[in-house]
């Protein structure tokens, strides 16, 4: 199609509108009679019929002369690179709306030939690095090598936990070993064994998780370096690359989250059989291992001071029998001040490292400190009403600001001093704290949606929240394996055992506990629980789902609204609704 005749004045070569570019670069001058919308490149007779020997190339739209104006008018900014991964002589030049992916010709033929929302990809892709769903692919990337490095530098000290811990254990079998002198040479042997393989899962496990997080770190670091180094060149490229990231991120995000979840489950701890020794001529066994976190004193009955450095304290429910509580009355104390205006309303008690107690006087919106004898040593005036108190630290407490919605922290030193707070996500009420996250209950009692336990991180960040409750929960606690929350609800007679996830594994009731209130726990598998309508306060056994009266209206008991147990004295404190005394009862 030669412009003013096919020769140009002076004898010169033809001259056309649409030169065949293939042709161009290898000095010849040829017209285009096609224009290939999946190559992007005119072509003469003769490609024409090349390009058509090749059976994926069949399927190309081919545009003719006419059609020319319009691929002209086109102002093509960038064009597809890419190959198909399913077809390689393919190139990456669809993108399917009805699946957000994007693919080849040969792709669309096959698998998207109904879908009616799919464009060509330089369509597609105009604008992509000023879109959301670009700076989003950027944020998320960053969240995950951040999550990656977090997780990865958890997950080693797991390693060298577990390692101590192999070694902590090793010293009380051999502790053990002494005191029973020949009958244990066998046991040992077979305990060691039993030691080494359950060590070694684990750390198997440890360092696979290692190696998965080692290379999501450095996959995560490449795409993010990629999309920041993006300088406009080619919109399809960062496009492709986009989709291509976003399909790994979630992939990587949710094998970051559960691994995750690992993180300072796994644990080796040895419980000796307390009957070895009358025994040990028919056992098979030296002691049966546990994934629980535990002190030295729970691992052996021959464990020295030294040990005392292990994990927290926890008796599994399966290790522990049974025994009721006797009370007997300690005595009872006036909280209130001169400066109270009025009656004395304490929905929340915890204690200190160092032997003292602090209430949350609701009443007068106000943190006072017991001393060792539960005489008033100071008290902290609060800008909102509070409900429950919870340690975070060893000098630091976290307190929930009902009609505030907020958790609020103060610092523990010779004075009682406001520091940081954050909002939740509704009325806030009974808290725990669990492996450096605190558990809240949370909910509006008008609105079902709302009742929900929101977990934060030690910066006040929600990690994750557990809900569909059934009622607001009131309070919670954690049973003494770490394992387990313990809790009591509105208007609910009954209290929840549900994991550390949120999924119910039990619920207890009894007719001698009406509206269930504050709860705690003594360290050897048993819990105590205020009922608030029935004037009691039982003991709850788990494990055998033993509910019995140990505090009723005969001990002076009315509307009993918190508990808390002091493990170093055997002591329980009670306090009830509007009432300006704590109640002490000996345990025996």
């Amino acid at each position: 199609m030669a412009t003013g005749g096919d020769l140009l004045e002076g004898g010169h070569e033809p001259y056309y509108d649409f030169p065949w570019s293939l042709c161009e670069n290898e000095g010849k001058n040829m017209e285009a009679v096609r224009y290939c919308e999946e190559c992007f490149v005119y072509m003469c007779d003769s490609c024409v019929r090349g390009h058509n020997k090749f059976p994926l190339n069949t399927r190309h739209q081919l545009l003719d002369q006419s059609q020319f104006v319009k691929v002209a008018k086109s102002k093509v900014v960038s064009f597809p690179t890419k190959r198909c991964l399913k077809h390689p002589g393919e190139l990456i030049n669809i993108y399917c709306g009805n699946h957000d992916v994007v693919c080849c010709s040969s792709c669309k033929v096959l698998e998207h030939s109904i879908c009616a929302n799919t464009k060509h990809l330089i369509d597609a892709a105009k604008g992509v690095q000023k879109s959301k769903e670009y700076q989003s692919i950027k944020q998320e990337t960053r969240a995950l090598l951040n999550d990656a490095v977090r997780v990865l530098a958890d997950r080693k000290a797991d390693i060298s936990r577990i390692e101590n811990e192999r070694q902590d254990v090793k010293k009380v079998i051999a502790d053990f070993r002494k005191k029973v002198n020949k009958y244990f040479d066998d046991l040992e042997e077979k305990a060691l064994d039993a030691l080494h393989d359950k060590a070694d899962i684990i750390v198997r496990s440890c360092k696979q998780d290692t190696k998965d997080l080692t290379v999501m770190k450095s996959t995560a670091g490449e795409m993010l370096k990629g999309l920041e180094s993006f300088k406009g060149d080619n919109e399809c490229d960062l496009f492709v690359q986009v989709k291509t990231d976003k399909k790994f991120l979630s992939t990587a995000m949710q094998e970051v989250l559960n691994i995750s979840k690992k993180v300072q489950k796994d644990a080796i701890n040895i419980r000796i059989d307390p009957k070895i020794e009358p025994y040990l001529r028919s056992l098979e066994e030296f002691g049966t291992f546990t994934d629980n976190h535990m002190n030295a004193r729970q691992l052996s009955p021959v464990a020295t001071d030294t040990h005392e450095r292990l994990s927290r304290a926890s008796t599994p429910f399966s290790q522990t029998s049974p025994v009721k509580y006797k009370t007997q009355l300690y005595g009872k104390f006036d909280v209130k001040e001169k400066s109270d205006s009025k009656v004395c309303d304490i929905p929340g008690i915890c204690q200190l490292p160092d032997g003292t107690f602090l209430l949350a006087d609701w009443g007068n919106k106000k943190l006072k400190r017991l001393d060792r004898s539960y005489k008033l040593l100071d008290s902290l005036r609060l800008p909102n009403e509070p409900r429950s108190i919870c340690n975070v630290g060893s000098d630091e407490v976290a307190v929930s600001l009902y009609y505030a919605k907020k958790v609020q922290y103060i610092t523990i030193n010779k004075k009682l001093r406001l520091t940081r707070s954050f909002s939740t996500g509704g009325y806030c009420r009974g808290m725990v704290y669990v492996d450096d996250k605190l558990y809240v209950c949370c909910g509006d009692v008008d609105e079902s949606t709302s009742y929900c336990i929101e977990v934060y991180n030690n910066a006040g960040q929600l990690h994750h929240s557990i809900s569909g409750l059934s009622s607001v929960p009131l309070y919670i606690t954690v049973t003494d394996d770490g394992q387990h929350l313990l809790v009591t609800s509105r208007n609910c007679d009954n209290i929840t055992m549900m994991d550390l996830t949120g999924n119910v594994v039990n619920t207890f009731s009894k007719r001698d506990l009406k509206n269930p209130r504050g709860i705690c726990t003594d360290g050897k598998g048993q819990a105590f629980i205020c009922g608030k309508d029935s004037n009691t306060v039982v003991q709850l056994e788990p494990e055998q789902q033993k509910i019995e009266v140990i505090l009723g209206e005969k001990d002076s008991i009315k509307n009993p609204y918190v508990i808390w147990y002091d493990r170093k004295l055997s002591r329980i404190l009670v306090c009830c609704f509007e009432s300006n005394q704590v109640f002490v009862f000996s345990l025996k």
